[in-house]
């Protein structure tokens, strides 16, 4: 279940921007959004969405950019930091199933906006691979 963390519960790194954190913790989905401060209808400025293995930022100045999750697997046992690999594109499939499950949560304009954006610069402008 995608919940949203509390507002005032979330570091708030700038004055005029508004950030926000959504999770499913079971899904392993994690998502920050930092928009102009008039809620969710505020104009986005720029998100994070790490999912399982991937992760994806935008920001309006630079566009995308792709990353792989290394979840600091060990084999002595102790988890390490996770780790972000910048990537020139991601598989398709995990991509495809971040925006399922995204439409399911589409009542939230900037989660809409967030899967727009993936669908129409990724699966539909074809940077990904197609493994």
């Amino acid at each position: 279940m995608l919940i949203e963390v509390k507002r005032e519960l979330v570091k708030q790194d700038h004055r005029f921007l508004q950030k926000r954190f959504l999770q499913d913790a079971p899904k392993r989905i994690a998502i920050y959004i930092w928009q102009l401060p008039e809620d969710d209808e505020g104009e986005m400025l720029r998100f994070q969405v790490a999912y399982k293995e991937i992760a994806i930022d935008w920001a309006a100045e630079r566009g995308l950019r792709f990353a792989t999750v290394d979840d600091g697997d060990n084999p002595m046992g102790m988890k390490r930091t996770p780790l972000l690999h910048a990537e020139n594109s991601l598989q398709l499939k995990p991509i495809q199933r971040l925006c399922d499950y995204l439409d399911e949560h589409a009542e939230k304009p900037s989660l809409r906006f967030i899967r727009d954006l993936i669908v129409r610069d990724v699966l539909h402008g074809r940077r990904n691979s197609e493994n």
